[in-house]
């Protein structure tokens, strides 16, 4: 079985192509090749993993006329021409691609060679790369059921879930108590509060100003600013109520064990912490991301809060009385808390991995299996 995965630009495609990669190579005993752009963060993160990876050059196309555009076009028909080269040489079985404009190249190429192919999309609205391609894969995977109104032309759709939903459990199992005794962590309920990598301004000033009011009675918050927050955060601690309550990081790399630790999760909407937290039954406060591509945030937390697995705060809407309000609430009424954690849960897609080996085995077997003479 030889499998070839697709994904780049942004972690939010990158890092679930590399969990299906693997997957595949560790549960199928696949043979496993990674194509992305010479660009992204994928020419860093991926041959890190061990997975054998080629990079190919290709830009976002360009919506107005101009020399830019024939340019992105002619690199998107040459990508086209590489990615062919690619596929060929690995004699693949079947492609599949998780977002990024990378994935439309490789994917026509797939389409051309007569591989079968499959999209995973994670958002509850498509990205424009994966909308393209539809029409020409086999299988449009999805990680929220509410992500098919974005493919009305796909031949297939298929809810498997979010590949980062199925590692999150298993990470969460495997070092939980370990995540505890490293944070010192007490035995009281959790609120962990994160907006990314680089944490976001506005929730970190509502958080600051919730906590230096707050006596946190009855929990304790873990609050992972950001990089480049994180300096300045730490110079204002002294200004809390409750310090010793309180434990503040730049950054964390073990998120799922925290998340099975929290009673509480404060985030953005991003699809990949969404997958996580609703396989492990977290029920969470949403405050998406004004900033993305069509807002496409809003429309994953409405997939949250229409089945009351969390409440929403826009940013526009954003300060410490309301963070206050929304949090301090959800942890006073145990009655709503236990029902958000059952309807997170009823979201959640721990078996994601596993849906999606079992679209792949049936691409290979029904279909026409490796190259097409060409």
């Amino acid at each position: 079985m030889r499998i070839v995965v697709s994904g780049g630009g942004t972690g939010g495609h990158i890092y679930p192509a590399l969990a299906i990669a693997r997957y595949a190579k560790e549960y199928l005993g696949a043979e496993v090749l990674y194509i992305g752009t010479t660009q992204g963060l994928e020419r860093d993160l991926a041959p890190r993993t061990g997975i054998s990876c080629r990079f190919i050059v290709v830009e976002g196309l360009q919506r107005k006329l101009s020399v830019r555009a024939f340019k992105t076009a002619w690199l998107a028909l040459t990508a086209v021409l590489a990615a062919r080269k690619e596929l060929k040489a690995f004699r693949a079985d079947v492609v599949v691609g998780t977002g990024g404009y990378v994935v439309a190249p490789v994917v026509f190429a797939a389409y051309s060679l007569g591989i079968r192919s499959a999209i995973m999309e994670m958002d509850a609205l498509a990205g424009l790369a994966n909308r393209m391609v539809s029409r020409f894969a086999d299988v449009v995977m999805l990680g929220m059921a509410a992500g098919a109104a974005s493919f009305p032309h796909a031949k297939r759709i298929e809810v498997t879930g979010n590949p980062r939903a199925s590692e999150a459990v298993l990470a969460a199992k495997s070092s939980r108590e370990a995540v505890r005794a490293a944070l010192h962590l007490q035995h009281l309920p959790i609120v962990t509060i994160v907006s990314g990598s680089r944490g976001a301004k506005p929730i970190n000033e509502a958080v600051l100003a919730w906590l230096q009011t707050s006596d946190l009675i009855g929990f304790q918050v873990v609050w992972i600013t950001g990089d480049a927050h994180y300096e300045n955060i730490q110079a204002a601690l002294n200004t809390i109520r409750q310090p010793t309550r309180v434990c503040v990081l730049p950054y964390f790399h073990e998120m799922p064990a925290l998340i099975a630790l929290s009673a509480l999760l404060v985030s953005r909407a991003g699809a990949t912490i969404l997958a996580e937290l609703t396989a492990l039954g977290v029920p969470a406060v949403l405050i998406p991301s004004p900033y993305v591509t069509h807002r496409h945030q809003d429309v994953n937390a409405a997939a949250l809060t229409d089945e009351g697995a969390a409440v929403l705060i826009p940013e526009a809407e954003l300060d410490a009385n309301r963070l206050a309000h929304e949090v301090e609430g959800v942890l006073r009424r145990p009655v709503q808390l236990d029902a958000m954690k059952q309807a997170s849960r009823r979201l959640g897609k721990p078996e994601a991995l596993e849906n999606i080996a079992a679209v792949l085995r049936e691409l290979i077997v029904n279909g026409a299996s490796g190259v097409k003479a060409k």
